[in-house]
């Protein structure tokens, strides 16, 4: 396990590597942005399909094209977030350190205009990412032998290197990004679709369970009901974002992951360290959290571009309709 001071070393040398990104000029809130990539042929295709008339990602509104975002979650950064209450997911991640980080799936039909700060990618988000198609996928940059591994994924690759007018702060931390304007600018981005997520009435069974906390080395997360929701706690203080007050969830999955060494290593800070992740390709337990209850179940993922099937005692697991927070446990 390493220690705060060591945690904050890698932080520090981070926010360095992350200025070094320089190129580019605030924020196109006008949406203007970049001029729309070149579609690829995979691209183009995803581009002609129909938005679902219900958003297979929250069972409730249209659908739309998706983005994820890479945001920061360690120390100042966790005061300065913004529009996690309009995510269609968030993936709960950890890197090295023990530290977090977010994934946040957004769709074009419900698109806050600001989500970060963003940060880097992770070798974690591509076989997440790898079920969504051709989705845009912004992050501030990534260690140099993850460079190739990002640029050979089914994602539109969006950096201040790329799209620098759509990054605030000419990509240095804090640095922000405009959904809107990602979505003006990128329209072959691909339409949400079902990547196994079920929502319906209340299960029968589960237990009453008002508050389940989640560690991770040197991160903690504690959601805890009131009413339909679950208000998100982080690392002992509540988590509240710029714009939307109270950040929250409708369902909290709790999904057991195998946390291993990554193939990486970051040469940023002090001295090397090494990447971790987090496996969600294969199968394991899992813990489902709606409506002040609890039901324990699976999950199971066969292969990356696989949907995620999530069951209790056999039988698809109905989540609420809404927002999801996805825990990665190790």
């Amino acid at each position: 396990m390493m220690n705060r001071r060591r945690a904050a070393a890698l932080i520090t040398a981070e926010v360095v590597a992350l200025g070094a990104l320089g190129v580019g000029i605030y924020l196109a809130v006008s949406g203007g942005g970049s001029p729309a990539a070149k579609p690829s042929a995979r691209s183009s295709e995803a581009a002609t399909k129909t938005a679902p008339a219900v958003n297979p990602l929250t069972g409730t509104g249209p659908g739309g094209q998706v983005l994820a975002v890479k945001i920061d979650n360690v120390g100042v950064a966790q005061s300065q977030q913004a529009g996690l209450n309009s995510a269609d997911l968030v993936y709960v991640i950890q890197v090295e350190g023990g530290l977090s980080r977010y994934l946040a799936v957004f769709d074009s039909s419900n698109a806050p205009s600001k989500v970060g700060p963003v940060r880097s990618a992770r070798q974690t988000d591509i076989p997440l990412l790898a079920v969504y198609g051709h989705v845009g996928f912004a992050y501030s940059g990534a260690i140099s032998g993850l460079l190739p591994e990002l640029a050979a994924a089914n994602v539109q690759n969006l950096t201040p290197d790329s799209a620098a007018n759509l990054f605030s702060n000419g990509g240095s931390s804090p640095t922000y990004i405009d959904p809107k304007g990602i979505f003006a600018a990128y329209p072959h981005l691909a339409q949400t679709q079902n990547v196994g997520f079920r929502f319906g009435a209340m299960p029968a069974g589960g237990q009453a369970d008002t508050s389940v906390r989640v560690d991770m080395p040197t991160a903690s997360f504690t959601f805890t009901a009131s009413g339909t929701q679950w208000l998100v706690t982080v690392d002992g203080s509540s988590a509240t974002t710029l714009d939307q007050g109270r950040t929250s969830a409708d369902n909290v999955i709790v999904q057991h992951v195998q946390v291993v060494p990554g193939k990486f290593t970051d040469h940023n800070a002090a001295q090397p360290a090494n990447e971790v992740f987090s496996e969600t390709t294969g199968q394991g337990a899992a813990d489902f959290y709606r409506d002040g209850k609890v039901w324990h179940g699976q999950w199971s993922k066969p292969a990356d571009t696989s949907q995620t099937t999530y069951t209790v005692n056999g039988k698809p697991m109905e989540l609420a309709a809404g927002r999801t927070w996805i825990v990665l446990d190790g």
